[in-house]
């Protein structure tokens, strides 16, 4: 075989190596860029609702976004977790696309956009019985005067009247990372009163080892806030930074309303009760 030959053969097989090689990526690239990569931050502490399970997010938003997920093969959702108040200040500065679970809440007139509601929760107030004793609690929060009240850090629900009361020392507001650590000061006194959702509650006292009867002879529940309305908040985008964001956010919001209809939101939650 001639060395002409030789040469011609060795850059023939070259060529068609490279050509099979860039066939091979570009298949690879069209197969991964089939998908787009979506994530997802949910509220790192809020069970039974979003909170982080060792390394894996957990709670029934979550299980509510992942049977989602299944029903939209175009993405790849992932979940990522942040204290509620860094998530919200993170979303506000555009650092992240989505955020859960915020209340559907007016006021934040920067959110580029909601979802649909996921979950409806009910905002209570708690206080010990000692502090309930010989008092009429009719008109919260005024009739709470020289109260102290326990807040989750970066919550708003007590309402604006509280936090105004609190900056006028009409009573005392102070703030702990987690419901748990509220509820274990209620109980122990060291606070009067606590305001969250009453499933949060529930839970967080069924962690601590609390029965339902010994809720009953030392917390009282003295004022239902609200019923509110658990969404994904999704960041503004005037840079456009997630060209693909209003497309997923109206197919997740189909495919949430569909859950809804077939009760299947409903089934997840009940399997969050406690008593």
């Amino acid at each position: 075989m001639s060395m002409r030959f030789a040469l011609a053969t060795f850059l023939l097989f070259g060529i068609l190596l490279i050509q099979s090689g860039s066939a091979s990526a570009q298949t690879q690239n069209a197969t991964s860029g089939s998908r787009q990569r979506v994530v997802l931050y949910g509220e790192e502490n809020d069970p039974p609702y979003a909170y982080l399970n060792g390394a894996v997010m957990a709670g029934a938003y979550t299980d509510v976004l992942r049977r989602a997920a299944e029903q939209l093969p175009q993405y790849d959702i992932e979940f990522a977790a942040v204290p509620f108040k860094r998530g919200i200040e993170m979303l506000q500065r555009g650092e992240i696309m989505a955020f859960f679970p915020p209340y559907l809440d007016p006021k934040r007139d920067w959110v580029g956009r909601y979802s649909v509601p996921i979950i409806d929760e009910s905002v209570v107030v708690m206080c010990t019985q000692q502090f309930v004793r010989n008092r009429v609690l009719m008109d919260y929060p005024f009739d709470y005067i020289g109260a102290r009240f326990g807040n989750t850090s970066g919550y708003k629900l007590a309402g604006k009247d509280l936090f105004e009361m609190a900056r006028l020392h009409e009573v005392t507001l102070e703030e702990a990372h987690t419901a748990e650590i509220n509820l274990r000061r209620l109980l122990a006194g060291r606070i009067d009163c606590y305001v969250n959702d009453r499933l949060a509650a529930e839970t967080a006292l069924a962690k601590i080892g609390i029965s339902p009867a010994d809720i009953r002879d030392k917390l009282t529940e003295t004022a239902v806030l609200g019923h509110h309305q658990g969404a994904i908040a999704y960041a503004p985008d005037d840079q456009g930074k997630w060209p693909y964001r209003d497309d997923f956010a109206k197919a997740l919001d189909a495919v949430l309303l569909q859950m809804h209809r077939d009760g299947v939101i409903d089934q997840i939650l009940q399997s969050y009760l406690i008593f």
